[in-house]
């Protein structure tokens, strides 16, 4: 039976490239007296220099000695005209990689010198150890076409090998004790594998990296929760019906998975929000669900209202203005334009599911009937959280029943929780079941030395931590300051090739800088809450709730001392 170092007992969140991982999985089914290391590192001295070295696998076996293997994922195109080996991706994007072989003599000759350093090696009495190198591409299943001067084919394996390892192990062994051309060479013994353990397979204590953590964390929430699915069951045999929860307790989930669900029944269905961020994220997380459309509100109207003016050649937002006059544009000239367009346009739907509805105006729903085949049967969904409301919307939602509550925060930590649930009126939520780390602090005087402090946080994120910088968000709580806010961070450029930007740049290296309001429906792993020491009165618990409850696993606020200490005392 093979043993495996280090034993991962299925936690591969440590590893980085799933070929590793499928490679590592074929290992652990090996029945032979193997011993296999993952991802080895070590320093020689060699010449009196000292050299560093890394292998992804090596398998010993105590009578035919070692193997070096290197992994590549995805597709791989080898030329050997140049040298040059490239990894193709899922996304077609190219990765230039190096040459797995040359990696691999490099590897096997910096062990043997590494094993020689040791006092135990002369000890055992081996004078001319059997080792090699080989490839393993296991994401490809002709990996024999890469085969050139220095990859023999019997050195090469593809995913065909993974289903029977051990065969394609003696194969390459073989391979290398043919090479030696009838030289004797000596075992390594229960003496050498002990000696391979101690020096490749130490056991170490060190602290996991952020990036680690957030992974480890987001599986914990990708199961809906007993009250979700039941709640899921529920709206199946409800045609109108409102869910009111606080943040965090899985509103646009379900909002997003009820549409689907319906549009997968074969009603037409529209998915809409009044946040355009959020339309714009809830769109792309339904691009590929037929029958369903997804928009925020104002878009909407104008896409409506733009096509009933093509047909009938009518401005129905002057019509609504010379209606009502002194009205707003926002509130009430595109719904009351949208109910004209109607009657020109024939846009109806079978079902409509509205997240984020207590930012809905009064005069939204009336349109929002008139889009439904049956305005008082068809089905309607309406997901509200009161506390939400930043927008100081008052309206009523055409739905006789009382809201159905949800109870359960899913989205952040314990401590997140906390902090953010100090500001919230309703119905109880209870705690998600993620301890998580303590709210932090960015504590300096002034906008500018704020703005550096928030630098070097999100630096060291994306450099010591290896964060992504799409996991990490600067939320401006007082949108009144939202540009004074950006302009200080325009003096502060960020480490790690990374850019700040806004929601509306899709740099994958872009650290996004919003206002709570336009983040509204939206989450991010890691959030700093920035603007808290000029929050008015009035928008003091609206924003803090809102703001610190987007953090999924963890959330910095950034102020004055004084103002950061009553926050987290409240």
């Amino acid at each position: 039976m093979a043993k495996l170092y280090p034993d991962y007992d299925g936690d591969y969140s440590g590893i980085a490239s799933s070929a590793e991982v499928k490679l590592y999985e074929a290992c652990k089914k090996l029945k032979g007296d193997f011993h296999i290391f993952h991802s080895v590192a070590w320093i020689s001295r060699s010449e009196g220099e000292a050299r560093d070295g890394e292998a992804d696998f090596l398998v010993c076996h105590p009578n035919r000695g070692f193997l070096v293997i290197e992994v590549k994922g995805g597709r791989i195109e080898a030329d050997y005209s140049n040298g040059r080996w490239t990894s193709i991706d899922g996304r077609n994007r190219r990765h230039q990689i190096k040459d797995p072989f040359q990696q691999g003599v490099k590897a096997k000759f910096g062990i043997l010198t590494k094993l020689k350093e040791q006092r135990d090696w002369d000890r055992l009495g081996i004078r001319r150890v059997g080792m090699g190198h080989a490839a393993f591409f296991p994401d490809v299943s002709d990996g024999r076409r890469l085969q050139g001067p220095n990859a023999p084919p019997e050195l090469i394996g593809d995913a065909n090998d993974l289903g029977n390892l051990e065969s394609w192990l003696d194969d390459a062994f073989d391979y290398w004790a043919d090479r030696e051309s009838g030289a004797t060479t000596d075992p390594l013994g229960a003496g050498g594998i002990q000696l391979m353990a101690r020096v490749f397979a130490r056991v170490v204590e060190a602290r996991p990296l952020i990036a680690t953590h957030l992974e480890q964390e987001e599986r914990k929430r990708l199961e809906l929760t007993d009250q979700q699915v039941k709640l899921l069951d529920y709206l199946a045999r409800k045609r109108r019906v409102a869910i009111g929860g606080g943040a965090g307790t899985g509103k646009t989930v379900l909002a997003t998975e009820k549409a689907r669900r319906l549009a997968n029944e074969g009603f037409k269905t529209l998915l809409t929000c009044y946040n355009k961020p959020l339309g714009r994220h809830l769109a792309q997380l339904c691009a590929d669900q037929p029958n369903l459309d997804v928009m925020h509100f104002h878009k909407l109207c104008k896409d409506t209202i733009d096509e009933a003016g093509r047909i009938s050649g009518r401005d129905l937002i002057s019509e609504a203005k010379s209606t009502y006059p002194g009205k707003d544009l926002w509130k009430h000239y595109f719904p009351i334009a949208l109910a004209y367009a109607l009657d020109v346009v024939d846009k109806r739907y079978d079902a409509i599911v509205v997240d984020e509805g207590q930012d809905f105006e009064e005069e939204f729903w009336l349109p929002i009937e008139c889009m439904l085949e049956d305005a008082t049967s068809s089905p309607l969904y309406v997901f509200e959280d009161e506390n939400q409301n930043l927008y100081k919307r008052v309206s009523t939602f055409p739905i006789p029943e009382a809201p159905f509550p949800l109870t359960t925060n899913c989205r952040n930590t314990k401590n997140i929780h906390e902090v953010a649930y100090r500001h919230y009126k309703g119905d109880p939520i209870e705690a998600p079941n993620i301890e998580g780390r303590q709210v932090e602090t960015i504590v300096a005087n002034g906008i500018d030395a704020q703005a550096r402090k928030v630098r070097d946080y999100v630096s060291r994120l994306l450099v010591d931590e290896k964060v992504s910088p799409r996991a990490i968000t600067v939320l401006i709580a007082n949108r009144l300051h939202k540009k004074t806010h950006q302009d200080a961070l325009k003096f502060h450029a960020l480490s790690a090739g990374a850019n700040w930007g806004s929601l509306d740049d899709d740099n994958p290296r872009t650290v996004v800088v919003e206002t709570v309001a336009r983040f509204k429906g939206l989450e991010s792993e890691i959030l700093i809450l920035w603007g808290l020491d000029q929050l008015s009165d009035e928008d003091y618990h609206s924003d803090l709730y809102v703001g610190s409850s987007r953090a999924k696993s963890i959330l910095a606020l950034c102020g004055a001392a004084e103002t950061c200490e009553a926050i987290l005392k409240a």
